[in-house]
């Protein structure tokens, strides 16, 4: 019995001293901190990992949305994405590319994904981690040169109201729009407006900075050669032909519809910020004559050639334009620069009309000889056998002497233009003297590119025209939006069609439609003014 209970004091006693012994804590505290530091590096281990991980991505994705965004980046975006992934080995590690872009801006951007698979954190429950990478490239075009080709021909008159109101109302939110605010200073947007009809017409500075003819100084239009439509520039030093100052459709004594209108109402508004200014030009514009949507679209694209620098330069100089345009237009691989051309009608090419060799400068055969108001023409014809060479319109007789005898003023052929219609002169001198069809002499003094054939308008030679300096643009790196306004005429769709950048760029529109494809056209080239 003593013995027991020694016993178990002897092991209480033994218990108590175990629990009070300090000797070998160390050790599990030891093992505690080892299994932290073991935790510590495996973890450091697997950053290291992740981060060379995420590194490659970024690097690759930054690379790949870079090239992407490149506004002369040819490819497409996303497949210069996808490509630049594969080359370095991450193509399945390509989440996402997305792309928003528009003339003149383009914003690129990706998400990339991987997973690696922990050496030591998944003790801890951590299998896997996953990373990471994102970003964008954006590139847009500060500056913007635009020109407006607008229809101003006869058939513009037409409907109620007319088409020719309704585009004024049109381009006029259209300049709105797009214009930019004078405190923005992200950029300039230079717009010109080139109203046309059977010609274009300059004003009177610009046009003296061309080397033109001088029959007569009236007029401030030019009449192309055909190859001149193949070629995007117009150098103030080639020699261009000046349009005579005459009427080639109406019979009247005097000229009531010249073909290079002298109004002053369709002369070009050339390169403007001034929103107010273009609204008050496009407001002036008036309806009448035949359609040269070639001649437009060449005058268009002149307003954007960098060859017509020194010629904005006088403008600036002769206060017509602001210095703040100088140096433009810019040249076409100028960093952020976009050159915009807008062309719209109502139909098709018809007609275009100029006087030939022979009847543009010299003398004619008229005398004129004024009395009291009245005008007295005689007409000269060296007649063999005989001395009575003038025939006096008056008298309906031939005469030794014209009328009014060495006061008669013998008349130029730019004065007999000036002073009455081709068809008149046709039909009162050489169809009433010597007889046969007034056509038959209009015929020889008038050239008519694009006359009307039995059926419809011949477009065999302004069609072309119009396709080539179309073409010639494009090339150059211009967009060419075209619009077309009640165009019932398949050939005219085909051409404005034809001539757009993309057939996305053509609009067929019904008249009382014509604003929205302003208004689509104009949100397309905002989209330069977006960043991210």
């Amino acid at each position: 019995m003593y013995t027991r209970k020694r016993r178990g004091r002897t092991n209480l006693s033994a218990f108590r001293r175990f629990r009070r012994d300090e000797s070998g804590g160390m050790i599990i505290f030891t093992l505690y901190i080892l299994l932290c530091m073991l935790l510590a590096i495996g973890l450091s281990l697997d950053t290291v990992r992740f981060e060379y991980t995420r590194a490659k991505l970024q690097h690759t994705l930054d690379r790949a949305v870079l090239a992407a965004a490149n506004l002369e980046q040819v490819l497409d975006p996303k497949d210069v994405v996808e490509d630049y992934f594969a080359k370095a080995g991450l193509a399945d590690n390509l989440v996402s590319v997305n792309v928003e872009q528009g003339i003149n801006y383009r914003t690129v951007s990706a998400r990339s994904e991987a997973r690696i698979d922990t050496m030591f954190i998944d003790m801890v429950g951590i299998k896997s981690l996953t990373v990471p990478a994102s970003g964008a490239a954006n590139e847009s075009l500060a500056d913007i040169e635009i020109a407006l080709v607008l229809d101003n021909s006869g058939s513009m008159r037409e409907g109620t109201p007319t088409r020719l109101q309704l585009l004024k109302d049109a381009a006029n939110e259209f300049i709105d729009a797009v214009a930019r605010d004078e405190a923005d200073q992200d950029g300039t947007t230079a717009i010109s407006i080139v109203p046309f009809s059977e010609q274009v017409s300059l004003g009177e500075t610009m046009f003296n900075q061309y080397s033109t003819t001088s029959e007569q100084d009236r007029t401030r239009c030019v009449t192309f050669t055909e190859s001149q439509f193949s070629s995007v520039s117009l150098p103030p030093t080639e020699p261009l032909l000046r349009t005579m100052h005459f009427d080639a459709q109406n019979s009247q004594w005097y000229v009531s519809d010249a073909v290079c209108d002298t109004s002053g109402d369709r002369d070009i508004a050339a390169w403007s910020t001034d929103p107010d200014y273009l609204k008050s030009r496009i407001n002036a514009m008036q309806h009448g004559g035949w359609t040269s949507i070639d001649v437009g679209t060449k005058w268009g694209v002149t307003m954007l050639d960098p060859v017509s620098q020194p010629v904005l330069s006088a403008l600036i100089d002769a206060g017509e334009v602001d210095k703040s345009l100088e140096g433009q237009p810019f040249a076409y691989d100028r960093d952020n620069t976009k050159k915009v051309l807008v062309v719209m009608s109502d139909g098709a090419n018809t007609v275009q009309r100029e006087v030939r060799p022979g009847y543009r400068e010299g003398n004619s055969p008229l005398y004129l000889y004024r009395y009291y108001g009245r005008d007295y023409y005689s007409y000269y014809h060296d007649r063999p056998g005989t001395s009575y060479d003038y025939y006096s319109h008056y008298h309906k007789a031939w005469r030794r002497d014209p009328v009014g005898g060495n006061d008669a003023d013998r008349l130029t052929w730019p004065e007999v233009w000036a002073d009455m219609s081709v068809i008149r002169y046709a039909y009162e001198f050489p169809s009433r003297i010597f007889g046969g069809s007034y056509w038959t002499y209009y015929d020889q003094m008038v050239e008519e590119i694009g006359s009307k054939t039995a059926t419809a308008w011949d477009g065999n030679v302004k069609n072309p025209r119009t396709s080539a300096i179309c073409d010639a643009a494009k090339q150059a790196g211009i967009l060419i939006f075209t619009i077309g306004m009640d165009t019932d005429d398949p050939a005219a769709d085909m051409a404005l069609e034809d001539c757009a950048s993309l057939p996305t760029y053509y609009y067929d529109v019904r008249s009382l439609d014509i604003s929205n494809a302003f208004a689509s056209i104009a949100l397309q080239i905002n989209q330069l003014r977006l960043t991210q």
